[in-house]
């Protein structure tokens, strides 16, 4: 490559990029400039924080709901407009433990990381400095520390989350003694009080709850309205923002997935030079899932990608949605790797519920009669794109494990050998039978 070759990539990317004329404003990530639907949420969120002014705040508020319902965005707005006021925001999706968190918090703060020796302690008494000092700095009375993806502290079995919020919450009481007010901000899928919390912790919290209920239909499309107008030179045709709506609200109103699927269209149809269509939106729409998937997965445990596996194993093979915790325990123990040592039926539970947050899959618990109640799973994507993220070369096994039960089946049901008169009639339930147990090993 010279310096000609170089001019002309860049002309070309220049000349693809005509399309746009804010492309930041498709980022999801960024703050809009005009919030949509959730005004009762702010004036919530605003109500807790405003408490500074008469010298009182809560020391924790939960904030929950499904993913791409605007917890992190209208936070962030609110942090960021709210007058007298200094915030840290700290997304704890890239930390693995409760000490990691720790760290993350301090990097968001500007601060080096410690080394775990020096202890959970040591840590929470450099935020708390660092707190100190920027308020100081600020001369301002409030300082709000916002924690989003809070549910990973949980994901720590050897750490201690309670511990760890514990020792935020005092930390704020000390700053209280020195006429100086903090509040926690945790956003995650689920309500805090639903997750294992000591009762000193609950008894803290009070009832500093706010929920984000799924975008509707009409407020997911207003949204993607707002950001076209700031993002494209044209026009879009208001039927591809329909379509991505409709896309995106499928299961809940997902706005964060329908900005994303909007912005991906827009640049397969740049790179082309041609007006945004509904093809490229379901272009688009597979691009998200395979990457999705891959950046879930890429930074996930072994075990997590196995029960990922079992799931979409069985959900390609036997063809069938839902699957009990059970099924999927047996299907896991018989793919694991024979040096590997399976984990008990209960931590894979634990799995199937962190999969479940991480969306890509959902679950539902049905009542068994006198078996009490059992909770089932299934892929919110496609079972091809999960296993081939996991294990690719085991995923291609799966396919032609497949593929040759499929042509027995069909050829056992040509010669007539699966009529209900012949000792062969009920051979396709034995092999799924046998899948399903997980007795066919790769």
């Amino acid at each position: 490559m010279d310096g000609l070759n170089l001019s002309k990539i860049v002309s070309k990317i220049q000349k693809e990029d005509s399309l746009f004329s804010k492309k930041a404003a498709l980022d999801p990530l960024s703050l809009p400039s005009k919030v949509v639907g959730r005004e009762k949420q702010a004036e919530e969120l605003v109500r807790f924080l405003l408490g500074y002014k008469q010298g009182f705040v809560v020391p924790l508020i939960s904030i929950y709901g499904r993913s791409g319902s605007g917890k992190s965005t209208i936070t962030r707005y609110v942090c960021k407009n709210l007058p007298g006021i200094s915030y840290c925001f700290a997304n704890l999706r890239k930390a693995k433990t409760v000490f990691g968190c720790a760290n993350q918090i301090l990097a968001e703060m500007g601060e080096p990381n410690l080394k775990s020796a020096y202890g959970l302690g040591a840590a929470i008494e450099k935020i708390g400095a660092a707190i100190e000092k920027k308020l100081h700095e600020e001369k301002k009375k409030l300082y709000v520390l916002v924690l989003d993806e809070f549910d990973v502290l949980f994901y720590d079995k050897r750490g201690d989350p309670s511990d760890f919020i514990y020792k935020l919450v005092d930390l704020e009481e000390g700053f209280r003694q020195k006429g100086l007010l903090v509040c926690m901000i945790c956003i995650s899928n689920n309500v805090l009080s639903d997750y294992e919390i000591d009762d000193r912790i609950r008894s803290r919290i009070g009832t500093s709850e706010i929920f984000f209920e799924p975008y509707s239909g009409d407020d997911v499309l207003k949204i993607l309205r707002e950001r076209a107008k700031d993002a494209f030179a044209k026009k879009v045709d208001d039927s591809v923002l329909e379509y991505c709506t409709s896309i995106s609200s499928l299961e809940h109103g997902d706005a964060r997935r329908a900005v994303d699927l909007l912005r991906v269209a827009a640049n397969l149809a740049s790179k082309k030079g041609e007006a945004i269509t509904k093809e490229h939106v379901d272009r688009a729409s597979d691009e998200l899932q395979r990457d999705r998937v891959g950046i879930i997965l890429a930074a996930s445990s072994y075990h997590f990608k196995l029960v990922c596996a079992s799931l979409a194993r069985l959900t390609f093979v036997l063809n069938k949605e839902w699957y009990a915790t059970s099924s999927l325990y047996k299907q896991y123990c018989g793919i694991i790797a024979k040096d590997k040592k399976p984990l008990t039926s209960r931590r894979v539970s634990e799995i199937l519920t962190e999969i479940v947050n991480t969306g890509l899959a959902k679950s539902q618990t049905l009542s068994r009669g006198r078996h009490g109640y059992g909770t089932e799973y299934r892929l919110t994507v496609p079972p091809e794109i999960v296993g081939n993220a996991c294990f690719p070369d085991w995923w291609k096994k799966v396919v032609e494990e497949k593929e040759s039960d499929d042509e027995t089946l069909e050829m056992l049901e040509q010669t007539g050998h699966m009529s209900k008169s012949s000792p062969m009639d009920g051979m396709s339930n034995i092999l799924k039978d046998m899948v399903e147990k997980g007795l066919k090993d790769f």
